[in-house]
């Protein structure tokens, strides 16, 4: 069952992976960003890249999405490359640290912070209604934000309807 909720309730919910060290980052598919918090999950997955994921997954499937550093653009979505490889390549360069915070930027775009200055955008660059961040929890408990829906929480072992 979904649920609406306001960012004050996804603070709430997401407040436990405060603090939480980066134990997992890539770019996929599409320019999709993933990255883990926390303790290593192992999954039984044969076509994931890691052969674990983390506590507290963050990221987007579709958005466009920018790191930065003290004002800095060190890796975004659209970065000119030849190939995704090439993306993910740039991505493991930076070091991610511990996860200090998740923002609402404006009405239809997030934010997240990591100490040392680092910062994460995702931004509603498309117009249908999937997805714009997403924060996947333990014990299967899932948060999304949409431009259409904004935040909605339920679980993520089952399908929803949209």
């Amino acid at each position: 069952m979904k649920q609406h909720l306001s960012i004050n309730d996804v603070q709430a919910i997401i407040r436990p992976a405060f603090g939480k060290l980066c134990c997992r980052k890539q770019v996929g598919y599409r320019r999709s960003l993933s990255l883990g918090f926390g303790e290593k999950v192992p999954h039984q997955n044969p076509k994931a890249r890691d052969r674990f994921y983390g506590e507290w997954e963050i990221g987007t499937y579709n958005s466009a999405w920018r790191i930065m550093q003290a004002g800095k653009i060190l890796c975004a979505s659209h970065d000119p490359v030849d190939a995704i490889e090439n993306l993910d390549a740039n991505l493991s360069n930076i070091t991610f640290t511990r996860l200090v915070a998740v923002q609402q930027l404006t009405e239809l775009d997030i934010r997240v912070v990591l100490d040392l200055e680092l910062t994460i955008d995702f931004f509603a660059a498309i117009s249908d209604n999937d997805e714009v961040f997403h924060v996947f929890c333990p014990l299967n408990q899932y948060v999304e934000f949409t431009a259409e829906n904004g935040w909605i929480t339920g679980v993520s072992n089952t399908p929803w309807n949209k």
